[in-house]
Parts: C-alpha cells; sequence; structure tokens
C-alpha cells in the first residue's frame, strides 16, 4: 500500500504517465535489441551490445527521471548536474557489461550472472540519480523498500534475459519486455516508497512544477529520439537481412544464368508432385530436354555466345510451356520441365512436340546463325513412376532413345527401352563418378624384340571395374566417354600417370600411351604431353603415342598441327591398328609416323590364312621401305611368333609374350628381362 500510495500521493501523475510510456517503449524495443545482441557473434556483437545498452540506458535513465521529477517532497529541489550524468553512464555501462556477460557460453549461469549485473546497474543508476536529487529538507530512508527495490531490479532482469537466451526467444520478447517494464518500476516507485522528505521550517516551497515539466519534455523527446534510432536501426538491420536472405534463397534455387529454377528447386518441386501424387492422384509429366549440337557452338564461337543461346533458350522454353508449368536447368546443356497437370495426354505430347519445334528454329546473336535443336523424354506419373528417383531414371531413358533416333524429336517412356538404355545409363552415370573418384587404373602389356627377346616398351591399357556391372572393357566403355566428354580428362590423367610409372623404368624400356580421335583434335593436347614429361622426368625419347586411323579421318589438317607440334617435343608417333581403316597410303607420307603396329586381326590368321600372310608381308615391306619399324600385335602362338620373325618385324606383342600387367609387376619384371621369345 506504501508503494500505491508514493505513486498516487507523491507524484505528479502527468510524469508518472509520461514516465510509463517512455518505460513501456524503451522496455520493449530494449528487449528487442537484446535478442539481437545475443544471437550475434564476433564484432557484430559488440556494435550491437553497444546500441543496445545506449538504447536501454537512455530509456531506463529518462524513465527514471522524468518519475523523479514528478515527486512531490513540498521543499525546494536542486540537482547535481554531475552525479546526473553520471548516473546515466551508470546505466549505459552497466547494461552493456550485463549483456556481454549474458552472452558468453554458459547457459546455466550466464542469465543470472548477466540478469544479476543488469538489476544492479539499474539500481545504482537510480540511487545515484536520487543522491543527484538535492532536496531543502530531512530526508529519510527505509532500507526495507531499498533492498526490495533491488530485489525486484535483479529478479526481473534475470528472468527476462533467461527468456531472452531461449531457442524461441522470437516468441519470448513480449514478455521478457514486461518483465523488464516490471524491473525499472518497481525498482523506481519501491524506492521512492523508502525516500520521504521533512520540511525545514521556512522551506515550504516545493520544487518549480513548470521547469520541471519543461525538463521531463525535454528529457521525453531525447529519450523517445534514442530509442526511435535503435529500433531504426534494428528494424533496417532486419530489412537488409531480410532483403540479403530473400536474394540468396532466390539464388539458392535459381539458375544464375538464366534464371530458370535450378537442379534444387526441381527437386524439391518433383518430390512435393510425387507426393501429392500419393493423397490425390492428381497425374503430372516429367519432360528432360536436352539440347543436339550445342557443344560445337561454344567450341567455335566461344562460351559467351554459348551463354546467350541458353538464356535464350530459357526464354523459348518457358513460352513453349503452359504458365503453371515449370522449367529448371539442371545441367549445362539439359533442362526439366514439370507440367503439373497431366490429366490429358494429347496436351503433353503436344507440349513435347512444341518445345522440339521451338528449339529447332535458328537463332541469331552477335550476326551469327546457330542452329541447334533439342530432344526430349517424356514420363508420365503415375503411369511409369510414382518417385522421383524413377520418373527422372524413365524420362531420361526416354531422351536417350529419342537422342538415338535421330535427335531433334521427342518420346515417350516404353518398358522396352529399360535393359539397353538403362545399363547404357547406368554406365554414364558410373563412368562419371569414377572419373570423380580416379577409379581407373593401368596395366601395362610388355613388347619384346623380335630378333633378341629383349624387352624394349610397354602398353599402357586402362582399365575401368564398375562396381555395378563389374569389369567393362575398354570397347565399350570409351566410345561412352568419348560422348559424354570425359576422354580428354581421362587421357590426360593416364599419360600422367603412365609417364610417371615409366620414370621407374630402365631407362631402355620405353613408354606406349594410346590417343582417342577427341584426345587428337584436342589443341592442349601438346601441353599435355608436354606437362606430363615434365612433371615425370620421362625423357620425350621413350614415350610413344599410338593413333588411329579413324582418328586422321575426322580432322587431318588439325590432326596434323597437333602431331608436328607432339613431335617437336621428342616423342615418337605410331599408326595403331593399320590395315582395318582405309589404310591410306598418304597418312604415312604426310604425318610425322615412327612405327607401324599391324592388327591383330592379321596376326590370329597366320600363318594358315593366306590373304593374311600376305597382307603381312606388304606392311612389312613397307615400313621397311619407309624406315619406320613394325610391330605385331596380337601374338598368341608360337607359329605365328615364327612367321613374324621370319618376316622382320621388329618387335612383337601379344598374350604369349606377355599378358598385361599391374605396375608394380611389371617393374618387377622389368628387372628380369625374361627372355621369352627365344625360351
Amino acid at each position: 500500500m506504501r508503494i500505491i500510495g508514493c505513486i498516487v500521493e507523491d507524484h505528479n501523475l502527468a510524469f508518472v504517465v509520461l514516465a510509463a510510456l517512455m518505460c513501456i517503449a524503451g522496455s520493449m524495443v530494449s528487449t528487442t535489441l537484446f535478442r539481437r545482441t545475443l544471437i550475434a557473434d564476433g564484432i557484430a556483437r559488440v556494435h550491437w551490445c553497444f546500441l543496445s545498452a545506449v538504447t536501454a540506458g537512455a530509456a531506463t535513465w529518462a524513465t527514471h527521471f522524468i518519475a523523479m521529477l514528478g515527486y512531490q517532497p513540498h521543499a525546494p529541489v536542486s540537482l547535481d548536474g554531475a552525479l546526473t550524468v553520471v548516473s546515466a553512464l551508470i546505466a549505459v555501462g552497466g547494461i552493456g557489461l550485463g549483456l556481454m556477460l549474458a552472452s558468453v557460453p554458459m547457459p546455466r549461469f550466464a542469465p543470472l550472472i548477466g540478469g544479476a549485473t543488469i538489476g544492479l546497474a539499474l539500481g545504482a543508476m537510480h540511487y545515484v540519480g536520487m543522491f543527484a536529487y538535492r532536496v531543502d529538507g530531512i530526508v529519510h530512508w527505509d532500507w526495507r523498500y531499498v533492498f526490495a527495490s533491488l530485489v525486484i531490479a535483479i529478479t526481473c532482469s534475470i528472468f527476462a534475459i533467461r527468456l531472452l537466451r531461449e531457442d524461441d526467444a522470437r516468441h519470448r520478447a513480449w514478455p521478457a519486455g514486461i518483465s523488464l517494464v516490471v524491473a525499472i518500476v518497481g525498482l523506481h516507485f519501491a524506492g521512492m516508497a523508502g525516500f520521504s522528505v521533512s520540511a525545514m521550517d521556512g522551506y515550504s516551497r516545493g520544487p518549480d512544477s513548470e521547469a520541471f515539466a519543461a525538463m521531463a519534455a525535454a528529457i521525453g523527446m531525447v529519450g523517445l529520439l534514442i530509442i526511435g534510432t535503435g529500433i531504426s536501426t534494428y528494424l533496417l538491420d532486419r530489412r537488409t537481412n531480410s532483403d540479403g536472405e530473400t536474394r540468396i534463397a532466390h539464388i539458392a534455387m535459381h539458375d544464375a544464368l538464366t534464371n530458370l529454377a535450378n537442379r534444387h528447386q526441381f527437386t524439391e518441386a518433383l518430390h512435393d508432385q510425387c507426393q501429392l501424387l500419393e493423397q490425390d492422384h492428381s497425374p503430372f509429366a516429367l519432360m528432360i530436354v536436352d539440347l543436339d549440337r550445342f557443344k560445337p557452338i561454344n567450341d567455335t564461337l566461344g562460351h559467351p555466345v554459348g551463354d546467350q543461346v541458353l538464356q535464350r533458350i530459357a526464354s523459348r522454353l518457358r513460352t513453349a510451356v503452359r504458365e503453371e508449368d515449370m522449367v529448371a536447368r539442371i545441367g549445362g546443356d539439359e533442362f526439366a520441365v514439370i507440367a503439373f497437370d497431366a490429366s490429358d495426354r494429347d496436351t503433353i505430347t503436344a507440349i513435347a512436340e512444341r518445345i522440339t519445334e521451338i528449339l529447332s528454329r535458328p537463332i541469331v546473336i552477335q550476326g551469327n546463325v546457330v542452329e541447334l535443336s533439342g530432344s526430349v523424354g517424356l514420363a508420365l506419373a503415375p503411369e511409369h513412376g510414382t518417385t522421383p528417383e524413377l520418373l527422372i531414371q524413365h524420362a531420361d531413358i526416354a531422351l536417350y532413345s529419342a537422342k538415338n533416333n535421330g535427335r531433334d524429336t521427342y518420346r515417350v517412356f516404353e518398358p522396352m527401352l529399360m535393359e539397353t538404355i538403362k545399363r547404357r545409363r547406368s554406365l554414364e552415370a558410373a563412368l562419371r563418378r569414377a572419373c570423380m573418384r580416379d577409379e581407373f587404373t593401368l596395366v601395362y602389356q610388355p613388347v619384346f624384340s623380335s630378333v633378341n627377346g629383349k624387352m624394349t616398351s610397354a602398353e599402357a591399357l586402362l582399365r575401368w571395374t564398375c562396381a555395378e556391372h563389374g569389369e567393362i572393357p575398354p570397347s565399350e566403355f570409351i566410345p561412352i566417354a568419348e560422348e559424354l566428354g570425359l576422354v580428354s580428362r581421362i587421357g590426360a590423367d593416364v599419360l600422367r600417370q603412365a609417364c610417371s610409372d615409366a620414370a621407374t623404368w630402365p631407362d631402355d624400356i620405353d613408354l606406349a600411351v594410346n590417343v582417342s580421335p577427341v584426345q587428337l583434335l584436342d589443341p592442349l593436347l601438346p601441353q599435355t604431353v608436354g606437362q606430363a614429361l615434365a612433371d615425370s622426368g620421362l625423357a620425350p625419347g621413350r614415350l610413344e603415342l599410338e593413333i588411329t586411323e579413324t582418328a586422321l579421318l575426322n580432322n587431318d589438317e588439325a590432326a596434323l598441327r597437333t602431331l608436328t607440334q607432339i613431335r617437336k617435343l621428342g616423342v615418337r608417333i605410331s599408326l595403331d591398328d593399320f590395315g582395318t581403316g582405309y589404310s591410306s597410303l598418304s597418312y604415312l607420307h604426310r604425318f610425322p609416323i615412327s612405327r607401324i603396329k599391324i592388327d591383330k586381326s592379321f596376326i590370329q590368321k597366320l600363318p594358315d590364312d593366306s590373304g593374311s600372310v600376305s597382307i603381312v608381308r606388304a606392311i612389312t615391306q613397307l615400313g621397311s621401305s619407309l624406315s619406320m619399324k613394325i610391330t605385331a600385335e596380337g601374338i598368341e602362338t608360337e607359329s605365328q611368333l615364327a612367321f613374324i620373325r621370319e618376316q622382320g618385324c621388329d618387335e612383337v606383342q601379344g598374350f604369349l609374350t606377355g599378358r598385361p600387367i599391374a605396375s608394380a609387376a611389371f617393374l618387377a619384371q622389368t628387372g628380369r628381362q625374361a627372355d621369352i621369345v627365344n625360351a
């Protein structure tokens, strides 16, 4: 009752109302800033702590000072300016210290220590301010109320900090604000209830109410400005963060180049549609769109033009589908469409047909006419699957079928496409993973002199054991690697590893490495070869690159330039599988070839097949006349070996003389130099 009486009888209620408004506004803003301080880290926490301390300290001090100006002691009053300023600094500094203590990673003790510090700071501010309140009268203190005021301030501050440190603190800001209001109001009026003044004779005039009212209004305005600055800073930061989060969310869900949905958003949308399919059986369609002949655009016109082409393609795809459908870019030149309403199959196939038609239209960019097309694989849900994985797989299979049937068309998935295409697509995925994880191994097949049986070189052979399909022959996975654009990377890795291994062999053992037609057209191949030699320390004269006649057909001028540069490095060139291709003699004349390898298809028929005998003799004589070394590969019997030696072939290779073996085993064999031929 004493506290209520103090408010009603000893205070000007207008001042009390103004102080209450300041307290409520300041407390709510302060708890919002407190929460921002507690969740910040690093230097940001210091900045937010400073802003919170200034805002909360100013609001608390203004509340106290306005209420104190409303106190009516019936005696003359003056204010000590120095102590008044000190009381404000105590509030700011103490609250700042309390917030820093409350933010330490000690969940059990941080609210207690930090909240108690803030409560003590509020109490210190209040009573230093009271000492600055000079009354010409006899002052009496009831220490029971003083102690109670401190208990209220500390307890409520601890409770507020504990609320703000909880995981769902965003929903606890209002209760924490109310707790801080109680701390400030309880501190002030409980403290004032323990404060009384007895006027002395001759000093019965009270304080100058008009001056105090003006002062209270000024303090209130300044306090509100500080509070407004605090909340404005918070809202600006929140808006900035919100805009940043919105931009980040957009970036996370959209392709930067085309502004279409990216793979992440596509995956989520497809997953959601599959879940809806289980609930209300709403059919939808998935289309995988792959551009035909896009890589040559990048190679000939450059990637900037290629990017513009992709942007035009994205715009055309949005035009081809319905407004409610989703278009996503899920790869370099691969797109996906989710048609959300697929109740009418004819409508869906019409969309697929419209996509292929619109993608086949020429594109003019920077004066260049770009002509490409698109192939579409279509899977219907639930007819062709009810899970994202199955639908994507079936759409991919349909896409592969479309590309194998002339491209620039669409195909709807059919179960009969599964087996062949499923293996192919599985191998493609596995090959990509193998390329990233470096799952390939090298084995070496020794090559021997047909004259003295001495090992002269070894051919590096690539092997791949797929986790799902087992060992895959190079004749199957190399064409896939070429189609996927992986063969240059694989070839470069093979070259580096083979050169590194060969560098550990005796100096008289050379190395032969196969080069695919795709690699041969890569203008960076000479640089790759030079780098592999430099990294391994292998002498260029010990390396021989094997090419096929087919590799020379695609672009013989480009191949000639590449081989000439490689030959200048000191690396030798051999023509592999000679006799199975076009066998143009002009190749032997124009290209820097130093060795001919007779294909094993002729060797296997020796010495009984007269045709093979004639071909082998002719090749041997041709090589001798052109000063080229001759190697016969595929030697499997003693009779074949004897015939080859009679014809004057320089070197032999095959299962009879030596099977492909791992690097470590081959290194051991080079130390023995077994004379297999003469054995």
